[in-house]
């Protein structure tokens, strides 16, 4: 298992580039702005929910269980949102 530091850089490190390609799709869209800045919250809500989530591990839990439950539901949700930003 990585360390919580390494493991709180890769979550920023996909955050950063899912807003950046969202931004990015944003300015060559004909979508509303409301619509993309919903998304951009998303983006930053994902961040900040899961870099709390690593600090602080469910009691009760294995710590590897919980660690692998929490890349696997941040990956699912990076997922959707890639799928939102491809919808342009």
């Amino acid at each position: 298992m990585a360390s919580r530091k390494n493991l709180k850089k890769v979550i920023g490190y996909i955050s950063d580039e899912l807003l950046s390609q969202a931004i990015y799709v944003s300015l060559n869209s004909d979508r509303d702005a409301e619509a993309w800045n919903e998304l951009f919250a998303r983006i930053i809500c994902m961040n900040n929910d899961y870099v709390a989530r690593v600090s602080h591990k469910q009691p009760g839990m294995a710590a590897s269980a919980y660690f692998n439950a929490l890349c696997t539901s941040f990956n699912e949700e990076a997922k959707a949102i890639v799928a939102e930003i491809q919808k342009g």
